[in-house]
This record gives C-alpha cells, sequence and structure tokens, in this order.
C-alpha cells in the first residue's frame, strides 16, 4: 500500500524540526571548535615568544581586545601602557617605593 499524500505532509515538518536541530548542534560545536583552535594557539605560544621566561611570570592580557601573553618581570613602561587596562596592569604601571 503507498502512502497518501497526507501521510506525507504530517510526517515532513517533524522531519524538517530534526534537520533543523542538527544544524544547530553542528553551528554550535563548529563554534566551539573554532574556540578551542584560538585558544590552543595562544598556549602553543608561549614556546615561540617568551622561551627564556619562566611560565608563573606570565599573564593573559588584552591588547585591542585580542589575548596575548606578557611576562611582567621582562616587560617595559612603555609595552604595559599598550595593554588594555584592568587591575594588574595598573598595579604594575604604579612605581616602586624604596625601601631602606
Amino acid at each position: 500500500m503507498e502512502p497518501s499524500i497526507l501521510d506525507y505532509y504530517n510526517d515532513y515538518p517533524s522531519m524538517i524540526k530534526i534537520i533543523d536541530k542538527l544544524n544547530e548542534e553542528n553551528n554550535q560545536l563548529h563554534e566551539e571548535l573554532v574556540s578551542t583552535k584560538s585558544e590552543l594557539k595562544l598556549y602553543k605560544s608561549i614556546f615561540k615568544t617568551h622561551r627564556n621566561s619562566v611560565v608563573y611570570n606570565l599573564y593573559i592580557k588584552y591588547k585591542d581586545k585580542q589575548r596575548l601573553w606578557i611576562d611582567k618581570i621582562r616587560t617595559d613602561y612603555c609595552e604595559l601602557k599598550q595593554l588594555d587596562e584592568d587591575e594588574d596592569i595598573i598595579e604594575w604601571l604604579k612605581p616602586i617605593r624604596c625601601e631602606r
């Protein structure tokens, strides 16, 4: 027995809903993959940009809304001024008081 036209139109919208859900999940997973790849690229860049730095001296800071590594010991005043301000940057820019 052949399916009638009514059966086709009753089943068709449910198929569309399933496909829409799969497309939405696919887009979400793709965005997550791109995000994870960019994060991995940032962490791998430590070995290229800061080979002689100690890891616990490195901080992730923003410059023009892009993440980058900053070594708080080896960074000079001019480089710190170019970064986006946050609590750490403001603290690092304060002059150091002399001690006896």
